[in-house]
C-alpha cells in the first residue's frame, strides 16, 4: 500500500472525520564558516484536504506542480475536520513554523516526490 494511501485509510479509521493537512517545502543550503553544508526547510504551500477528496499520490503532486513546481517533500499530518477555518489556518501555520525551525517533524509523515517515506532528523 502506498504511503499516501495508508494515510487516507488511517484518516478513516478516526473517531470523528479528519481532514489532511500537506505542506510542501523545499530544501535550502547554505555553507557555514568550516565549509560544511547546513541545510534547513522552507515552506514553500500548503493545503487542508477531506481524505475523500484525494484519490493517489500522482495527482496530489499534479495539483501541487500546477500551482508551484519547486517543492521536493510533502509533510502530512490531520486534525479534526469540523474545527473553524481559523484553527485550520493556524494548524497550517504551525506546520510552516516547525518545518522552517526545524521542530517537532518527528510528528508529520515526510514524503519525498517518489512517496519516499522520508526520517527527518535535527542536527
Amino acid at each position: 500500500m502506498s504511503a499516501l494511501k495508508e494515510l487516507i485509510t488511517m484518516s478513516g479509521h478516526q473517531s470523528e472525520p479528519v481532514k489532511l493537512l500537506f505542506l510542501f517545502a523545499k530544501a535550502e543550503y547554505e555553507a557555514s564558516e568550516k565549509g560544511q553544508n547546513k541545510g534547513h526547510m522552507t515552506p514553500v504551500m500548503c493545503v487542508d484536504k477531506h481524505p475523500n477528496e484525494l484519490t493517489n499520490f500522482t495527482e496530489l503532486c499534479g495539483e501541487a506542480d500546477n500551482i508551484n513546481p519547486e517543492w521536493e517533500f510533502i509533510f502530512a499530518t490531520s486534525m479534526l475536520a469540523d474545527v473553524p477555518k481559523d484553527a485550520l489556518d493556524d494548524g497550517l501555520k504551525r506546520m510552516a513554523h516547525d518545518i522552517e525551525n526545524g521542530e517537532n517533524t518527528a510528528m508529520y509523515v515526510v514524503l519525498d516526490r517518489q512517496e519516499n517515506v522520508i526520517e527527518m532528523m535535527r542536527s
